[in-house]
């Protein structure tokens, strides 16, 4: 989905209690505190298909179970901003990994519209589009302890939000990782999951397939940690780990909870690095690091 509607687009986030009424993230986008709550009731409808267009006649009876997301925050994508980044789309998902990356990892994106919604109830239908987006349930769900997102955390987004939607286009590796990741929490299958943080794992790090446990835990190992032991220890978990996801791969999967967010927190830690060095490493530069070269 890349053409929502023209204008601006209105994306409305769920668990993201804003420390500030607003914020300004740079080229026009804002993030701002509303209320709206999204519900997704099961109806029933009998007799006969309606045709195309139309709506279902006759009686229509409500089923058991229903879903539904409070919408906390107003994330405000101009639409001029196509002309300089693509997208609109892309950039509100872009702001929104980083809102899970670095402030709240609950955070979702339920449902787009045109207009404010704080200006919805009392816009015509006819003006109107809303439109359901993010609207699966969370499986492996990851939080944090703090309850509001601070001015500081959200400086954070703005300060990294342009470089990493630079990042994402350029590079189909660091986008592969970042889709990992933001997907994880979604997938029911925690050894899918798994065996796909790793996989994203093993594009950036695994420029050979040959001995690949030991290749990949010494150059993440060297890529995050300067030399030492805590290098060595580093090396050691992401080994470990990765036996897990080999498990996981051959259907045979053995690992628990922890080994999971463990994984999630190995990638977010990557990407974090990635994102700050404003570069994906290469296969020379990660080898540098391995064998100690000055940089």
């Amino acid at each position: 989905m890349t053409t929502l509607f023209d204008g601006d687009v209105h994306a409305g986030l769920s668990r993201l209690d804003l420390e500030e009424e607003s914020f300004e993230l740079g080229d026009g986008i804002s993030l701002s505190k509303t209320y709206a709550h999204l519900m997704a009731p099961f109806l029933m409808a009998f007799k006969r298909p309606a045709s195309p267009g139309s709506h279902h006649r006759g009686q229509i009876k409500a089923a058991s179970g229903s879903s539904g997301f409070d919408v906390d925050a107003d994330l405000m994508i101009p639409g001029h901003i196509e002309e300089q980044y693509g997208s609109r789309l892309a950039v509100a998902k872009t702001i929104v990994f980083l809102l899970r990356l670095g402030v709240n990892p609950a955070t979702t994106m339920p449902v787009l519209a045109n207009l404010p919604f704080s200006t919805l109830e009392q816009a015509q239908a006819d003006q109107t589009k809303i439109i359901p987006f993010e609207v699966q349930p969370r499986h492996f769900q990851l939080a944090i302890d703090r309850d509001k997102a601070s001015a500081t955390a959200i400086e954070w987004v703005k300060e990294r939000w342009q470089v990493t939607h630079k990042l994402s286009a350029q590079s189909g590796d660091f986008a592969l990782a970042v889709e990992a990741i933001d997907a994880g929490q979604f997938v029911e299958n925690s050894a899918l999951t798994l065996v796909s943080l790793w996989g994203a794992l093993e594009v950036l790090f695994a420029k050979s397939r040959s001995e690949i446990t030991f290749r990949l835990s010494s150059l993440m190992a060297a890529y995050l940690e300067p030399p030492g032991s805590g290098r060595a220890d580093l090396k050691k978990k992401i080994a470990k780990l990765y036996g897990k996801r080999s498990d996981a791969a051959h259907g045979k999967p053995k690992h628990r909870p922890d080994d999971l967010l463990d994984t999630f927190s190995l990638l977010r830690r990557v990407l974090l690095a990635i994102i700050d060095a404003g570069e994906v490493p290469s296969k020379g530069h990660l080898e540098d690091l391995l064998f100690g070269v000055d940089q």
